[in-house]
């Protein structure tokens, strides 16, 4: 058959059902995975497909296809930014010139290999159709093993085009275990789960920190029933809510720079830690003051590289988290620690209590605290939160109080991320209500794919944290002008925005847009959105001074 069609075929046997694109790559793949009930999605611009990809991986799961020509494929690889950070299974496709054009001052080429180097997990070019069977095969796997990163390969023809129609003499060998991530659930070895066992059984102020791998494992119940077992209160990293009910008596809060008070303190009081699926980075850790540096820790991860690298007292238990904490339940006796527990719970009253105040809040504009308030009371059980980076991030992770049922997804630091990749995610969980969550500075990057959502029917509620200013860099920038000006005052035009309304530009577009003033009116309209036949973008006017509570007393 022609390459195309093995392509085609190829993505139809492994489960693809979506494909995201900025045109012109592919296009003859494209036209043939119609037939075949794939549909592709055109973008506006290469980063917008690439984060609408790593939306749908992410909640699904399954590896998210994007593609471009070789003169985006520098935006491509910028796009793949967040999903690298974020572990996320994507796989981006590119075109070359072919090989006797390189080094020729070609029209619109570039080597642009190395702008994927530091983004992917793996990386190829299929030079010549023979090659097209394996590196497709080791992209789906590369990408759905071990610790999930985005692949890149590159296509010969700036449109893919001559491995598009060169004659493959193979047949369709797709390797259905890697449809999905996690393939492989390896256990921790005997003598190193007893020996954390018995750390467990020494501690006095144990703490489970679960991360977005213990999601990604689906590891959710087991961690319940090591912490349950053994007294142990959960704190998750703002990627790992949804471990644990966001109400329930073990939850200890989210820790770290975008977290809260209370779990950071608790970490900074804890005698060991069990990290499960996270990498314990600066931004989890508070630049690793909580824990502390000597805090004895237990740290499970699917990549032994991960293991003790940024805390030496660690006991590694390397292998899947789910697999792991149950070796843990069954390895572990009944152990009470009450005093312990209402230390932590004495903790996280006071952090909530200092929430409450704001939460509250009758005021106009409206206080962020009490957006994310009125969200929490009226998100159904199986809603999906998007959230953008920055603010954004922090905003819902303190505030938002979420469920096992429900699911959250943030940026892992690009700016503008949400809405695009909330559309991946909804085409990847077409029953699940989708509500984005974004403040203005990042709804301007991807305007655009307000068309995209209109054309292809995607359904989401975009909710617009509209202050006019890009409020977590007012901050910093008051303070150098402080210093350099003597004026904090003459910062003001460094981070502040005209007003636009968002709502305005999507009805422009065909979607609905409603403007909230009033802190009673958020719930209803989130509700009434929810319920429409098509997108709403709701833009709530909200106070501009505004700073996040401090992750740490």
């Amino acid at each position: 058959m022609k390459g195309y069609e093995y392509m085609a075929q190829m993505f139809k046997a492994y489960g693809v059902t979506h494909v995201f694109y900025m045109d012109a790559m592919l296009r003859m793949v494209q036209a043939e995975m119609e037939k075949l009930g794939i549909e592709s999605y055109l973008a506006h611009s290469e980063n917008a497909a690439a984060y609408m990809a790593d939306g749908y991986a992410r909640a699904t799961g399954k590896p998210g296809i994007v593609c471009s020509q070789s003169i985006g494929s520098g935006n491509l690889a910028a796009g793949l930014y967040d999903a690298y950070l974020s572990n996320s299974p994507v796989i981006a496709f590119t075109g070359k010139k072919v090989p006797y054009l390189q080094y020729k001052n070609a029209y619109q080429e570039v080597e642009y290999q190395s702008m994927y180097e530091s983004v992917t997990k793996f990386r190829a070019e299929i030079a010549h159709a023979n090659q097209l069977s394996h590196l497709l095969r080791q992209s789906f796997r590369e990408v759905t093993t071990g610790k999930t990163k985005p692949a890149h390969l590159s296509v010969a023809g700036h449109l893919g085009r001559q491995i598009e129609e060169a004659d493959i003499d193979e047949p369709i060998c797709a390797e259905r275990a890697y449809m999905k991530t996690p393939v492989y659930r390896p256990a921790a070895e005997d003598n190193i789960v007893m020996e954390a066992v018995a750390a467990i059984k020494a501690a006095k102020k144990p703490i489970i920190v679960a991360g977005r791998g213990a999601l990604i494992s689906g590891a959710q119940k087991e961690i319940y029933e090591l912490a349950s077992l053994n007294d142990i209160p959960i704190i998750t990293t703002p990627d790992g809510k949804c471990v644990v009910d966001e109400t329930d008596a073990l939850w200890a809060g989210c820790c770290g720079n975008y977290g809260m008070d209370c779990a950071n303190v608790t970490l900074r009081c804890s005698d060991l830690v069990i990290f499960v699926g996270t990498q314990a980075s600066d931004q989890t850790t508070l630049d690793w003051t909580a824990p502390t540096k000597d805090t004895q820790v237990i740290q499970i991860d699917i990549d032994a590289a991960e293991i003790g690298r940024c805390y030496s007292n660690t006991i590694g238990l390397l292998g899947d988290a789910k697999t792991i904490v149950k070796q843990l339940v069954n390895a572990t006796e009944k152990a009470r620690r009450l005093e312990w527990r209402n230390e932590v719970a004495g903790y996280v009253k006071r952090t909530l209590d200092e929430y409450k105040v704001f939460q509250e809040s009758g005021s106009t504009p409206i206080r962020p605290e009490r957006l994310c308030h009125e969200l929490s009371k009226v998100l159904p059980d199986n809603a999906v939160v998007v959230a953008d980076t920055g603010y954004s991030a922090q905003w819902t992770t303190m505030m938002l109080r979420l469920k096992t049922t429900h699911r959250y997804f943030r940026a892992g630091g690009s700016l503008g991320w949400s809405f695009p990749a909330s559309m991946g995610v909804k085409l990847g969980l077409p029953d699940n209500p989708v509500i984005c969550f974004a403040g203005d500075g990042a709804m301007y990057y991807h305007i655009g794919e307000m068309e995209t959502m209109a054309r292809k029917g995607i359904k989401t509620v975009t909710v617009v944290n509209n202050n006019q200013v890009l409020a977590q860099c007012a901050v910093d920038l008051k303070n150098v002008y402080a210093k350099v000006h003597g004026d904090a005052n003459k910062a003001k035009h460094r981070y502040t925005f005209t007003p636009v309304l968002f709502s305005e530009l999507a009805k422009s577009f065909g979607l609905n847009g409603v403007v909230v003033e009033r802190p009673e009116d958020i719930g209803p309209a989130i509700v009434k959105a929810l319920a429409e036949d098509k997108s709403t973008v709701i833009d709530v006017m909200t106070y501009s001074d505004v700073t996040v509570p401090s992750p740490i007393r």
